[in-house]
């Protein structure tokens, strides 16, 4: 090799280790940069384990209260179921305490009237029409001293509306189409009326009452209560 190619041998050589040395240079940078993006996937990813553990925890927190609030509204309904129970066993239990009455009434004490006025032949009749009834009965007065009596005489009926307890009378609800019913005789007074009951409702009994007047003065009050089944009249036997 000749003097004057060595510079030439040399420049080649310097360019080789430039090379060699970027190439070295990016090597090592990319290293570098990859360690960087590396260790920040590492931090989002924990970032997002922590979100993920603290979303689950909270789900679990809301899933717990859910079921809690589903236990609250299991036992309210049982609560109201059971209130509910008390309240029909109440109804039927003023129901029982009123057919006693009744049958203390109808049996040991069958009228409370005075001076003789009282009801017989009380007959209920079931119509064609749903709800609709025929009633039949005579007004009489046993008294030495006849002279025309006077009064108006009330309805009402006990039952059942729908399941609820409930009085209807004829002076406020409607079940006699003229209301209160008045009579004035002498010795007796036939009387047939017609009686409505609204739809869904159940009667148990029915009760009589009214106030006698005779000579514009107050004889006395008189009230009976008969059992609603004991005075309907089967259709075989109508």
């Amino acid at each position: 090799m000749h003097l004057s190619e060595i510079p030439q041998r040399l420049g080649q050589t310097r360019t080789i280790v430039l090379l060699g040395a970027s190439l070295l240079g990016m090597l090592v940078f990319g290293f570098i940069l990859a360690n960087v993006e590396r260790q920040r996937l590492l931090d989002k990813t924990a970032h997002l384990s922590h979100s993920v553990a603290n979303l689950r925890a909270e789900n679990e927190q809301l899933q717990t209260e859910s079921n809690q609030l589903k236990v609250k509204l299991e036992l309210a309904q049982l609560r109201s179921e059971q209130l509910k129970q008390d309240v029909v066993r109440l109804q039927e239990d003023i129901f029982n305490l009123q057919t006693d009455k009744a049958f203390y009434q109808h049996v040991v004490a069958p009228e409370t009237t005075q001076d003789g006025f009282f009801i017989d032949g009380l007959e209920l009749f079931a119509t064609a029409t749903e709800g609709y009834y025929r009633i039949t009965m005579v007004l009489l007065q046993q008294r030495s001293v006849s002279a025309v009596v006077k009064g108006e005489l009330a309805i009402s009926v006990t039952g059942n509306d729908n399941g609820q307890h409930k009085v209807l009378s004829s002076a406020t609800d409607g079940i006699l189409p003229e209301g209160d019913m008045a009579y004035a005789f002498k010795y007796f007074q036939p009387v047939t009326l017609y009686l409505q009951l609204p739809q869904g409702f159940s009667p148990q009994s029915i009760t009589l009452s009214t106030s006698v007047f005779q000579y514009k003065r107050l004889r006395g009050e008189y009230e009976r209560i008969y059992s609603w089944q004991d005075i309907l009249v089967s259709s075989s036997s109508s």
